[in-house]
C-alpha cells in the first residue's frame, strides 16, 4: 500500500504540466468586441458599425482563432468590404494580434486576399452574429500580476528607446505620462513631457521587449495627446 501511494506522489509531482486551455468561441467573440473598441477611441476608426450586428464566420485552431467577416466595417465608397482577424490566447488574455482589410471587388485573387481567406475557411468554421457595442468609452481592467508585470516592460521600453535613439534628458531621469491600458491592446501610448513627443508602445509581441516609436506631429498626434492626458499617468522614468 506503501509503495502504492509513493509510487502515485511521485507521478503526480513528475507529470508535465497541464496543456493551458485552448481558446473558445466566445473568448474570441469577445476579443473582437473589445479590439474594436480600441480601434474606435486609439486609432480614430469611424467605420465600425457601433450599435449593430455583424456576421462574423470563426475558426477556432487551439489557443489561436480566425476570424472573417464582411459587414464588421462600413467603407465609404466601397461596396464590399472584408476585415480578417487572429485572435491569440496569451498570459494575460486573449488579444487581437492581427487584423487585415480587404475591398473585395479589388482584391479577389491576389495572393494576400486568398491567403487570408484560406486561413479562416480552411476547416469547419462557426457562423456567429456579433453585437457590436455601442459606444466605446475606455474602461480599463483592474491590476493583475499580468498587466503589472506589462507596465514595468513598458517602462522598461521607454528608458531603452530614449537611452537609444532619444535626447538624453537632464540628470538622465524624464517625465513620461503614460496611457492606461489592458492586456489585450495592441499598443499603448505615451508623452514625453520635456519634448512633447508622443510616443506608441507596441505590445503585440507578448514577449515583454517592447518596440517604441514617435508619432509624427499633426492631429493624430495631438489626439493622441488629449486621450493620454486624460487616460494616463505621469511616471519618472531613468535613462541609463
Amino acid at each position: 500500500m506503501k509503495a502504492g501511494l509513493a509510487a502515485l506522489i511521485l507521478a503526480l509531482l513528475t507529470a508535465a504540466p497541464a496543456a493551458a486551455a485552448d481558446l473558445t468561441a466566445p473568448q474570441a467573440i469577445e476579443a473582437l468586441r473589445r479590439h474594436v473598441c480600441f480601434s474606435r477611441t486609439w486609432w480614430a476608426d469611424p467605420y465600425a458599425r457601433l450599435g449593430q450586428t455583424a456576421t462574423v464566420d470563426l475558426r477556432l485552431d487551439g489557443r489561436t482563432a480566425y476570424l472573417w467577416s464582411e459587414d464588421l466595417r462600413a467603407i465609404p465608397r466601397v461596396r464590399r468590404w472584408a476585415d480578417s482577424y487572429m485572435v491569440v490566447m496569451r498570459a494575460g488574455g486573449p488579444m487581437v494580434t492581427q487584423r487585415s482589410g480587404y475591398n473585395i471587388e479589388l482584391l479577389r485573387g491576389e495572393p494576400a486576399y486568398e491567403r487570408e481567406r484560406r486561413r479562416v475557411y480552411a476547416a469547419q468554421t462557426q457562423r456567429i452574429r456579433v453585437e457590436l457595442p455601442a459606444t466605446c468609452e475606455p474602461k480599463f481592467d483592474p491590476d493583475t500580476p499580468a498587466k503589472i508585470e506589462m507596465r514595468a516592460a513598458v517602462l522598461a521600453s521607454l528608458s531603452t528607446a530614449i537611452a537609444t535613439w532619444g535626447r538624453r534628458p537632464a540628470r538622465g531621469r524624464v517625465r513620461m505620462t503614460v496611457a492606461n491600458f489592458n492586456p489585450d491592446y495592441p499598443e499603448t501610448f505615451a508623452v514625453r513631457q520635456d519634448t512633447g513627443e508622443v510616443l506608441r508602445i507596441g505590445l503585440a509581441a507578448g514577449d515583454g521587449r517592447y518596440a517604441v516609436a514617435p508619432v509624427p506631429p499633426g492631429i493624430v498626434a495631438t489626439q493622441l495627446r488629449r486621450l493620454i492626458q486624460t487616460y494616463g499617468e505621469t511616471k519618472l522614468v531613468t535613462v541609463r
